[in-house]
């Protein structure tokens, strides 16, 4: 086994043609800062011009696959004194998530504990994804922190279960899972082995035709691509929007205080 630490946040293993991306903060869930969007950046396009590997495996460290935005490191601030969230989508977020999206080798995530926000949009993003029946769940809990969602979200949500049913789980942002994620078609399958699963269809995919599985997502995902970094960049500049709303400031001391928010509407 070949074994890469990309940073602290970000180690890829490459074993029998098959590279696991791990996310490894579990101390925070694997929550997603600068040095984990730097992280996913650097590793998938590590594997993705890598001969050695024919499939990728995405998983997370400890008992969470990724927790979302790690609210409690804070972002940049503009001179207006709010928070820069457009940079900062711009910076974390959205190299670490195109590298995936575009990488040309078969991906599974592997989702062994709570996907939320962020987190959610990397499990959609990977071609096949397999969630834990017990641990997993799904969550686009962006409302409940005052914002809209991103990172792709609007755009790979919506493709799957349509506008009403997405703008229903964006608005109530409740926990989906494993058996319910299936249903909806989030996740391609529920395990009760996760890792035993995971290591067959893994092993299957680095056997077969590499370069047809690459050209076959470029064909698929061609329709839609070139419209998903307009997507990106839309949801950015509306995310800043509501970062000068008193409902943001509520929903993120709420969320750092661990109690539920008190939003006002504005």
């Amino acid at each position: 086994m070949t074994l890469y630490t990309y940073n602290d946040s970000v180690t890829v293993s490459v074993k029998n043609q098959i590279a696991t991306v791990c996310l490894d903060r579990p101390d925070r869930r694997n929550a997603w800062d600068d040095s984990l969007g730097a992280g996913l950046e650097r590793a998938f396009t590590a594997v993705s011009v890598d001969d050695e590997v024919r499939c990728v495996v995405l998983t997370g460290a400890g008992s969470a696959f990724c927790s979302g935005a790690d609210l409690a490191t804070g972002f940049p601030t503009l001179p207006s004194g709010h928070d820069d969230l457009t940079g900062t989508l711009r910076r974390r977020f959205h190299p670490g998530f195109l590298a995936l999206l575009d990488t040309p080798k078969p991906v599974i995530a592997a989702i062994n504990g709570p996907a939320i926000g962020a987190g959610a949009c990397l499990a959609l993003a990977a071609d096949i994804a397999i969630a834990d029946r017990d641990a997993a769940f799904l969550q686009f809990r962006f409302s409940a922190i005052g914002l809209i969602p991103d990172v792709g979200a609007t755009a790979l949500l919506t493709s799957i279960v349509g506008p009403a049913k997405a703008v229903e789980i964006f608005l109530l942002a409740e926990r989906i899972d494993a058996a319910r994620a299936a249903e909806l078609n989030l996740v391609s399958r529920v395990s009760d082995d996760l890792a035993g699963d995971t290591a067959e269809l893994a092993g299957r995919l680095a056997e077969g035709p590499t370069a047809a599985y690459g050209t076959t997502k470029q064909a698929v995902r061609a329709w839609s691509r070139a419209q998903l970094a307009n997507q990106l960049e839309l949801e950015a500049s509306l995310q800043q929007r509501l970062i000068a709303t008193a409902d943001w400031r509520e929903g993120r001391a709420a969320f750092l205080e661990r109690r539920p928010p008190a939003f006002v509407g504005r």
